[in-house]
């Protein structure tokens, strides 16, 4: 037919083909894996600080914590006002609070005040009392007649031994080598001023004996006197002695040397109407009124003296002042030139005027008083 194309069959020829394998695509659901790239980034170099060091200062105070706030917490305690004022301001608040509490807790403990109970006033039961009828005479009784004894507390005089010797005296003066020094005598030298009385003749007149010229010892600067204030006695003894009064009343004073020998004065009352012999009996115990001698003072005072010179008794109206010696543990006595001029210048006046001294006293004779 004309214009009329007509189909062939053409058949292809084979050909196999093959799929690509899905792996060939990573397969259905591929797994994509990134490989991690670090990288490094250099921070720029800081410029070194172009600031002075009064301008960096200034800038570390205008930067630091707290700058311009004077009551930043920084600040304030770094104040010590602050400090103190706050200090204060605790104390006192803690005070209060405390103050507070005791208050509260004693007006709780107060007791309730209560009401007054009112007495119950009754009428008084009027009983007839019949007196008893006693006897008119009644016994008056006398006061029975009672004596209180007179008990003495004063301490036993305490002695000393009549049989003590005298230490060393090698120009036998009547001073023994220890006692010159009181009264700046020579020991080798029985009259040291050279006017013919012996050295212990004048001491136990009360002159000086180291002065050329008559001197009273009082006034040559070796001694000093002792006033005692209550019962009014005045004595000398030597000024490197020391004074110690034992009793409070001023009954009992000790002149003492620097080895412990001492000289006491004591004064002891009486009873009423005893006499120095009944008191001597009572109080010097083991002593014979024998071995005592009557005894006067430069100054009158009229008095009893042991023959040894260690013991003096100066009877005065109702009490007896008695002057002892007494040594430490040694046998022999070093100032008995001590005791005798203390004795010679007892006194309870005022004066000091001497009487002038036997002339008839010489150099060579060894006078023992």
């Amino acid at each position: 037919m004309f214009g009329k194309t007509e189909k062939k069959n053409q058949s292809l020829p084979d050909v196999k083909i093959t799929k690509m394998p899905d792996d060939f695509y990573a397969g259905t659901n591929p797994i994509i894996k990134f490989q991690t790239v670090e990288k490094v980034i250099k921070s720029p170099q800081i410029e070194k600080s172009i600031l002075s060091s009064a301008d960096k200062i200034l800038l570390d105070k205008k930067t630091a914590m707290g700058a311009g706030n004077k009551l930043h917490p920084i600040n304030l305690f770094a104040n010590w006002k602050f400090l103190i004022v706050a200090g204060l301001g605790i104390l006192i608040i803690g005070g209060s609070i405390i103050g507070f509490y005791y208050w509260w807790q004693y007006r709780k403990a107060m007791p309730v005040p209560q009401e007054p109970v009112q007495p119950v006033v009754t009428e008084p039961i009027v009983q007839s009392i019949v007196p008893e009828i006693t006897s008119t005479s009644t016994a008056i009784s006398e006061p029975i007649p009672t004596t209180i004894p007179v008990v003495s507390t004063e301490v036993k005089l305490d002695i000393p031994s009549s049989l003590l010797g005298n230490s060393i005296d090698t120009d036998q003066d009547d001073i023994t080598d220890i006692a010159e020094g009181l009264f700046d005598t020579d020991p080798s030298v029985p009259d040291t001023d050279d006017d013919k009385f012996p050295d212990g003749h004048e001491v136990f007149y009360l002159y000086n004996p180291a002065g050329k010229e008559p001197m009273k010892l009082i006034d040559s600067g070796l001694v000093n006197v002792y006033a005692n204030p209550a019962f009014l006695y005045k004595i000398f003894y030597p000024k490197s002695w020391v004074v110690g009064n034992v009793d409070i009343n001023y009954k009992d004073v000790l002149f003492s040397t620097l080895s412990g020998e001492n000289i006491e004065v004591r004064v002891m009352d009486m009873n009423p109407g005893e006499t120095f012999n009944d008191w001597f009996s009572r109080n010097a115990n083991n002593e014979q009124l024998a071995d005592y001698l009557p005894f006067e003072s430069v100054f009158k005072q009229a008095g009893f003296a042991r023959k040894d010179n260690l013991v003096y008794f100066f009877p005065k109206g109702n009490q007896v002042f008695a002057v002892l010696y007494h040594t430490t543990d040694s046998s022999v006595v070093n100032y008995r030139i001590v005791i005798k001029m203390l004795a010679r210048s007892f006194q309870f006046g005022n004066s000091t005027d001497l009487p002038i001294r036997p002339v008839e006293e010489s150099s060579s004779s060894s006078v023992s008083l």
